[in-house]
């Protein structure tokens, strides 16, 4: 997929904040690690590092709260960015 398929329309960024209000309201972690995961693929795409790393780490935590398998792949993903420390194995 090129970056210019990852990046995030106006129209989709508002859809994606809506999403995530509801998420929030809701305490679906497992949705917030996903949102919040597709948010920081977009800015990704976008180059913007320091906020797709914000949006890793938000995933991440949720991911974490969560028990959720995609928190090792999130983890990886931040440390290659150099933004946190390997879990343990």
């Amino acid at each position: 997929m090129s970056a210019v398929e990852l990046q995030i329309s106006p129209q989709e960024a508002a859809a994606l904040h809506h999403a995530i209000l509801a998420a929030h309201a809701q305490h679906d972690l497992a949705q917030l690690v996903e949102l919040y995961a597709i948010v920081a693929d977009g800015k990704e795409a976008e180059g913007d590092t320091d906020a797709a790393c914000f949006f890793l780490t938000q995933a991440f935590v949720f991911a974490l709260e969560a028990g959720v398998a995609r928190a090792q792949e999130l983890n990886h993903r931040l440390v290659a960015y150099g933004r946190a420390w390997p879990l343990e194995q």
